[in-house]
Parts: structure tokens; C-alpha cells; sequence
């Protein structure tokens, strides 16, 4: 396992001949990795670049835009349950207003979703008249009078990735970053340490390519209102915008429709949508990322969003029947619902609280590290042997995990 980027991945590489061959990284890629090697398969992952571990919220969508998407939101209400009992401290649950149809439509499509959520424990939805509710008088006034209120959940992909990617590893998998692959004859690829520049081959049975190219987008957009709490959703014709209000402005998050990944087409849609001109609308950092691999693998998987992944992971892998998830949670907690884990936090806090950290970043430290909290509680009581500042207590003992854990620099 390569843990720092100054350590070199093949001084770990004792086994040379695998079942499957992982070139890049995404979320139904490391989730398939992990089944693959709990599976007893010979599984190794490589990445040319770094892991990335910013914290990268993503929203499920499961409420369907039409009555003829019904049928599928069991099976979403379903695997968003399994995705909370994994990792309940990345996957939360957020009310969200949706701006959409008139009041006849809302009230049909509502009264069918109960249904479903009554049966998954999932919180019921309501049409409502935007306008009825002052914090939304933005929206109203911008040509949009009607909506829905239901229940989303959204969850940190990136953090995600890296606890999936380290319980595959868990299962025996070798996972490897700043590695490339340059060439490949039959079964046998040659590997590229991109940091020490050796070279090795393997064999593999399969290679499968990850791709990273993303129909997802972010931008930062200045309204003349703010003052609504919610996140807000619309629906455009070539994506699906997810308007969330922050401290610095409001954060969109794009969804673009099948084949569209145009960063230009979005601003110019999302501008007509509110009105707005295009010194409104600062594009994010989104990373300029391609498919292209220098070797032909035997399948590509797409970076798709993750309540897609069941379906199309069985269809990938039939012989697979039950896609088991990672469980991440923190050992003896037997009541994993999400309902349980802010009075988690609440106790987890009372146990590192004599090291004097403040209770805010805490929180944002357990959500983001899950388990890994008590490991960092305990560096950071032993570091209070040697230093006593709080900050640099803490700092520390994240710098150790990670550098020891999630193949992060010193």
C-alpha cells in the first residue's frame, strides 16, 4: 500500500498477476473493487494523480421530475437507506424546495411519492405556492410560483471515495496512486512510478478503465437574495441546477443531462433561468479532466451518480448478485440510524474535550473522519505530553492519520 507519494508503490508489489486491473478512480469504480476483492478476486487500482479528500457534497435526487420515474424511486429510497447504515457521517439528510409544475401536478406526484416513503422511513413531500413563503420571494418574483417540498439526502464524494478505496484495500486490494500505465500487451502492462519514474509489469486478466469526465459542474452566483435557508432545485432543459446559499454566495451545483458536459452552456442556461448577467455567475474550480488512458482497457466505467450504481454494476458484473457495501461505521455502535449520529458526535466530543478543542470544529472533524475520530482523539491526548496549543494539537494528529492512512504528503 503506497501511503505517502515519496514511497514507492512497487516495493509493495509482490503479487504481479491480478483478476482485475483498475486504471483511474470514481465512485462505482472503488465500490466495485471492494466487492471484487471481498470476492476473493486479485484486485490493484492505480491513479496517476493524487487522491483528492476536499470535501465534495453531491445530492441524490431521488425525487422523480415525472410520474413514469415512480417506479424506480423504491429501489433509490432503498440504496440511500444502505448508503446511510455505510457511512451515516458522509450521507445527510436535507430538506429541499423544488421549483417546478403547477399545484395539480405537485399534488399528484406528491401523493404518489408518499407512498414510497412512508414504506422506506423516508420523510413525506408537500406541493407548496412559493410565494406563500417570504424567505422564497426571490424565486416567486423570478416567474416561479409553485414547488415542492421534500426530503433529499446528499452525500461527500470525495470522502466517500476514500473510505471505500481504503476498505477495498482492507479486502487485500493493492491500491496505488501517482502511478500510470504506459503500454500494454495482452495480459501484461507496464506500470510507471510517476514519481520515482521505475518501471514494472504486470499481468492482468482485466483491464478496466475509470473514467473521471463528469456531467457534474459548480459554479458561484451572486443573487439579490439570500435570506431563504433551503437548498433550491429547477430543472432546465440541459441540466438540473441545485442552488445552495453559503457564506460567500450561493453555490450551484450542476447536473447535466445525458451527453451534455458544456461548462459554457450551463452558465448561459442557468443566466436565462434567473435573469442574471454573466458577471454574476463565477465558475468553479471544475478540474479539466479527460477519459483518454494510453492503453485500450476491456471496459470503461463511467463516473455516474452513485444511486445509479447498483443497477449498472449488475449489469457489468451478472455474475455478482448482491453488491455488498463497505461498512465504515465505528465498531460495537449497533444502532447505526442516521437519526443516531448527531448524539454520536455529542458523546465522541465529551471524550476529546479535556485537549481543549472547540466543540464547532469537532463536528466538522467527525463528519468529515467518521471512525478515524478516535484515533485522532487519542494522538491528540498523547501530543498534549509534548505541546498544549489546541489547534496544533489537533493539526498534528491529522497530519499523522493521514499521511499514515489515506496516502496523503507529510
Amino acid at each position: 500500500m503506497k501511503k505517502a507519494p515519496s514511497a514507492r508503490i512497487f516495493h509493495d508489489l509482490s503479487e504481479t498477476d491480478f483478476d482485475v486491473v483498475f486504471l483511474g478512480i470514481n465512485l462505482p469504480g472503488v465500490l466495485l473493487a471492494y466487492q471484487l476483492a471481498s470476492a476473493g478476486k486479485k484486485v490493484a487500482l492505480f491513479y496517476k494523480d493524487d487522491f483528492r479528500r476536499q470535501d465534495d457534497f453531491r445530492f441524490t435526487r431521488i425525487f422523480p421530475e415525472i410520474m413514469k420515474q415512480l417506479s424506480g424511486v423504491g429501489a433509490r429510497l432503498d440504496y440511500a437507506a444502505q448508503l446511510q447504515q455505510s457511512a451515516p457521517h458522509l450521507f445527510l439528510q436535507q430538506r429541499m424546495v423544488w421549483l417546478r409544475g403547477n399545484t395539480l401536478n405537485n399534488q399528484l406526484i406528491t401523493r404518489s411519492y408518499n407512498q414510497l416513503a412512508v414504506r422506506n422511513h423516508s420523510e413525506k413531500a408537500g406541493a407548496l405556492k412559493v410565494g406563500d413563503y417570504p424567505e422564497f420571494s426571490f424565486f416567486s418574483q423570478s416567474g416561479y410560483p409553485h414547488g415542492i417540498l421534500c426530503r433529499e439526502y446528499r452525500y461527500n464524494h470525495s470522502r466517500l471515495v476514500m473510505e471505500w478505496l481504503k476498505a477495498a484495500s482492507g479486502e487485500g486490494a493493492l491500491v496505488g496512486n501517482f502511478v500510470k500505465t504506459t503500454d500494454r500487451d495482452g495480459r501484461v502492462l507496464q506500470l510507471e512510478d510517476v514519481i520515482s519514474k521505475e518501471r514494472k509489469k504486470i499481468k492482468a486478466e482485466r483491464v478496466i478503465h475509470l473514467s473521471t469526465v463528469s456531467r457534474l459542474f459548480q459554479f458561484q452566483v451572486r443573487l439579490p437574495d439570500t435570506k431563504w435557508n433551503n437548498p433550491v432545485r429547477i430543472s432546465g432543459d440541459l441540466a438540473d441546477y441545485i442552488l445552495s446559499p453559503g457564506k460567500e454566495g450561493v453555490q450551484v451545483t450542476a447536473f447535466g443531462e445525458d451527453e451534455i458536459n458544456d461548462e459554457k452552456l450551463m452558465i448561459d442556461e442557468l443566466k436565462q433561468l434567473f435573469s442574471l448577467s454573466y458577471e454574476d455567475i463565477l465558475p468553479g474550480e471544475n478540474r479539466k479532466q479527460t477519459s483518454a488512458i494510453p492503453v485500450k482497457p476491456d471496459l470503461t466505467i463511467p463516473d455516474f451518480p452513485a444511486e445509479e450504481m447498483s443497477e449498472k454494476l449488475a449489469n457489468l458484473f451478472p455474475g455478482i448478485t448482491e453488491w455488498k457495501i463497505p461498512d465504515s461505521w465505528f465498531s460495537g455502535e449497533d444502532d447505526r440510524h442516521i437519526s443516531q449520529v448527531f448524539e454520536l458526535a455529542q458523546r465522541k466530543f465529551y471524550e476529546a474535550k479535556q485537549t481543549g478543542i472547540d466543540e464547532a470544529w469537532f463536528m466538522e472533524l467527525f463528519y468529515r473522519f467518521g471512525p478515524a475520530i478516535d484515533e485522532l482523539t487519542e494522538r491528540a491526548y498523547e501530543l498534549m505530553q509534548i505541546a498544549r496549543d489546541p489547534h496544533e494539537l489537533w493539526q498534528q494528529s491529522i497530519r499523522m492519520y493521514t499521511s499514515g492512512n489515506e496516502w496523503a504528503g507529510n
